[in-house]
């Protein structure tokens, strides 16, 4: 039996669990967090993969504010998918090398990432026999939100009062408050684990070396909004050694579609948007966020207190590995402006952000080393778990202990400013998209550009010269240079001129222009909202 009556109890959800007490105090002792440990939930949750199931790990209280056993506040269970060995059964302790901590995203399935990191880890195998389910420990954890009620925890709509209604011990957070690190909603009336909380415990778990005495590496890593709470984490995060770790962690991000800036500024207009900096997209407001759902902050409070560039210094003291799909060029703001104040889609917003917060590896071999990763791929999680970029961050990079990893994958190159880990036969590599080219009037490429978009409200180029399908870089500058100006731009059939560009027009990574020319489709001209640009001087006075 997976769910019970509507007139049901917390007392009755446990005596439908033999053996199971919800407050598991035992003579006053203080609660101690553990994977297998926390109280099992009653749900219908499918289980996708062979070398999957579904786990409960024992979260303690962050607040200390109950720590007794026998008390049923103190029993909080984090939901999670756990992999199983070769033999389909929990592997031993000291077999495991790794522990990789996977982050679901917006659709809350937990299980299908759990079961894309598996077939990927099972790949890994192919070439590395020692790297299998019998050496890495796969573990996603759940952020349910309320609309998993009487699926992923018992819901009792006719209960009297919430806590009848929501009996479980199952942590649940309010709609995607969890990928920013907000208290908890559900148990009710205990909000007090925040999502970065139950991270910390988890990696507290794994990283015991005592527990697991031959553990090498732990990764944490999300796509999506799963990558989104990874950055917002690593950001914020207490350091491994503040968590009392001697194992290394590394944080694979892969493809958010926005992230927490580490300074007030932004690299494109913020006229539009007066809450660009608000928490989550800024730290304006970190303390207060969540509160009008389920309580306010209550994680790191003092690291934000102390300003951007102390949670800058947190989060460049550790080892980021970004994965970025070439082919993800896709938005879902849903009507927050603050993401286009830092670019208009997934691509350029990346890019942005690793040029205003370099990503850097000056020691390959030590525990903090960035990579950045192109993968040709779209907005696919397995897709990235299995590319070679994704199987050695998330499996091999420093499997025996020794600091050994992959240099940086994906040439040619999009920019100057995402390489941090370059591949020395790849030295010298022109940049994708460069145009050694010189057009009318002495014009040449400068990159690509904003134009009028979420973000900006200033044109960029004052002239349009022509539009129509005989548009081109060498058609436009040549209208350009004829009727006396210095500045030509193309986005596939305008063509735009003058001799200064706007206020508010910067430059933006060289992927944002991809369109061919209608007029010669061996030419690129802009993008959606971006102009190539070409020019026989400067672009401002």
């Amino acid at each position: 039996m997976r769910f019970l009556g509507a007139a049901t109890t917390t007392a009755f959800v446990a005596a439908a669990l033999p053996g199971v007490v919800l407050g598991q105090c035992d003579g006053g002792e203080e609660v101690v967090p553990g994977q297998h440990l926390g109280t099992p939930i009653n749900n219908t949750l499918p289980v996708t993969h062979i070398y999957s199931e579904v786990t409960y790990f024992k979260v303690k209280d962050p607040l200390g504010e109950h720590v007794c056993t026998d008390d049923p506040r103190s029993d909080f269970s984090l939901i999670n998918y756990s992999s199983l060995n070769s033999t389909r059964q929990r592997p031993p302790n000291d077999a495991i090398q790794r522990a990789v901590i996977v982050c679901h995203g917006l659709r809350r399935d937990p299980q299908n990432y759990h079961a894309g990191m598996v077939k990927a880890l099972i790949k890994a195998t192919q070439s590395d026999p020692e790297i299998s389910v019998d050496t890495v420990a796969v573990v996603a954890p759940f952020f349910p939100n309320g609309n998993d009620r009487g699926t992923a925890f018992p819901y009792f709509p006719d209960g009297e009062k919430q806590a009848d209604r929501f009996p479980s011990p199952a942590l649940v957070w309010s709609n995607t408050a969890w990928a920013a690190g907000a208290v908890n909603q559900y148990p009710p009336h205990r909000e007090t684990v925040a999502s970065y909380h139950a991270l910390d415990q988890l990696l507290q778990w794994y990283g015991n070396t005592t527990r697991f005495p031959n553990l090498k590496q732990i990764v944490v890593a999300g796509h999506s909004l799963g990558a989104q709470l990874v950055q917002r984490y690593a950001a914020v995060g207490y350091t491994p050694q503040q968590l009392g770790l001697d194992v290394p962690v590394s944080w694979w991000v892969g493809d958010p579609n926005s992230m927490v800036w580490l300074s007030s500024e932004r690299p494109l207009s913020t006229s539009k948007c007066p809450t660009y900096d608000d928490y989550e997209a800024g730290y304006n407001g970190y303390d207060t966020f969540g509160a009008d759902r389920s309580g306010p902050m209550t994680y790191n409070l003092e690291l934000v207190a102390a300003g951007r560039e102390a949670v800058r210094a947190n989060f460049e003291g550790k080892a980021i590995n970004w994965g970025r799909a070439s082919r993800d060029k896709g938005d879902q703001s849903n009507g927050d402006c603050a993401p286009y104040t830092t670019g208009q889609d997934r691509n350029e917003r990346f890019y942005e952000f690793i040029r205003a917060f370099p990503p850097s590896c000056e020691d390959s071999s030590g525990d903090n080393c960035d990579t950045v990763d192109v993968v040709e791929s779209g907005h696919n999680a397995p897709t990235m778990f299995e590319s070679e970029a994704g199987l050695a961050r998330l499996f091999r990079d420093n499997w025996t202990g020794d600091g050994a990893r992959a240099y940086d994958f994906g040439y040619p190159r999009r920019t100057t400013f995402d390489d941090p880990h370059p591949d020395p036969a790849h030295a010298g590599d022109a940049l994708l998209h460069t145009d050694d080219a010189v057009y009318a009037g002495n014009m040449t490429w400068r990159g690509c550009f904003t134009d009028v978009d979420n973000a900006q409200s200033v044109g960029s180029l004052p002239f349009r010269a022509y539009v129509g399908p005989l548009n081109s870089c060498t058609h436009c500058t040549a209208v350009c240079a004829q009727a006396g100006y210095a500045i030509a731009g193309v986005s596939w059939q305008h063509c735009y001129c003058g001799n200064a560009v706007g206020s508010q027009t910067v430059e933006v990574v060289s992927t944002s222009c991809e369109g061919p020319c209608p007029g010669d489709s061996a030419q690129i001209c802009g993008g959606r909202n971006r102009l190539t640009i070409f020019a026989s001087g400067p672009l401002r006075p």
